[in-house]
């Protein structure tokens, strides 16, 4: 979850990515209708089969929930999908954050965060429902990962890899960045205590921001590879305290044979020991600070996209303001072009 809109000299999670922005141009947001802005951070997005429906959660007031009957909408807002919030006993315990939602079984399991801004006393929950529906979910309360110095225990990520026989989760925010814990079948809880480290960037920051670039992990599998998307850059301050050029929020991807070792960019770098990430979507024309996002195969465009959240200048910086995107996505050359 990216709530840090502290001033720079202030901020404790301020980051930024392994290289400069290089300035390009992007394909135009998909279209939207309905609720595409307002609290609509760190989208995550469903689709349910047997209703054609896309469901939509975001972070606060215990998961805003939307559905709409295609990607572009129009999108309809439905409620808190969790208006009692968590069991978790942690500040921040009804402003959730981070949703992260997995069908496995006719089950969907909803991770999401409790935390608060700057803070590192955090844990991760689960909860679970058969329709997605607000109000549905039954909160299991901690997935049992155990407290570190290494990470935070925000932004979680269920991947099944192909073959096997549980899933693991992708979380981690700041400090030393991405891990990766097995979890039990069915995912209620962890597997093992002792964490994969997937993902990491030492690149020196600017006067003010905090070494560290890598959040909102995401993994995706496409053509033999497992693709894994973070969120770079400074998210979510207002007008008056942007980031630096060039240190804006911004989606970035590494990838592996295996879902859990041996990630590297686009250039080669090790993106674990060599502060390797290959730019996917950054700022462009009147889309600023891209991130939050997530990876799906979309059923009905035939296509993996990506979504995720951003920011309009002409309309405002403020929290309350963001909006939904979406693009499409080509693997042809091996790796992710927003198209």
């Amino acid at each position: 979850m990216k709530l840090f809109i502290l001033p720079a000299s202030l901020l404790y999670l301020a980051f930024t990515s392994a290289s400069p922005l290089a300035k390009r141009d992007y394909p135009a947001v998909g279209a939207c209708s309905g609720q595409c802005s307002g609290r609509l951070h760190d989208p995550s997005v469903v689709y349910r089969a047997d209703t054609k429906t896309y469901y939509r959660f975001a972070t606060n007031d215990g998961i805003n929930t939307a559905t709409a009957p295609s990607l572009s909408g129009p999108w309809t807002f439905k409620g808190p999908a969790m208006p009692n919030g968590s069991s978790i006993d942690l500040p921040g315990n009804h402003d959730l954050w981070a949703p992260d939602v997995f069908l496995l079984d006719n089950t969907y399991y909803l991770y999401y965060s409790v935390s608060q801004m700057g803070s590192m006393n955090s844990d991760i929950g689960v909860a679970t429902s058969t329709t997605m529906d607000p109000g549905s979910w039954t909160d299991h309360g901690s997935i049992g990962i155990p407290k570190s110095s290494q990470y935070n225990k925000i932004d979680a990520n269920l991947y099944f890899p192909s073959g096997a026989q549980s899933p693991v989760l992708n979380f981690g925010s700041f400090w030393q960045n991405i891990f990766q814990l097995p979890m039990n079948n069915p995912p209620l809880t962890v597997a093992s205590t002792t964490p994969t480290h997937l993902a990491q960037n030492t690149t020196a920051r600017p006067a003010g921001l905090v070494t560290g670039s890598m959040e909102g992990a995401y993994e995706f599998a496409w053509n033999g590879y497992t693709y894994l998307f973070f969120s770079s850059g400074n998210c979510c301050n207002d007008a008056d305290d942007l980031a630096p050029p060039g240190e804006e929020y911004h989606i970035m991807v590494c990838r592996s044979s295996s879902p859990s070792e041996a990630f590297v960019d686009q250039q080669g770098r090790d993106c674990l020991t060599g502060n390797g990430g290959t730019m996917v979507l950054g700022s462009h024309g009147d889309v600023y600070a891209p991130g939050g996002q997530g990876v799906m195969y979309d059923p009905n465009l035939k296509t993996p996209v990506v979504y995720y959240h951003y920011v309009k200048p002409s309309v405002s910086y403020a929290y309350d303001d963001f909006f939904f995107g979406w693009n499409k996505l080509d693997f042809s050359n091996g790796w992710p072009v927003v198209v």
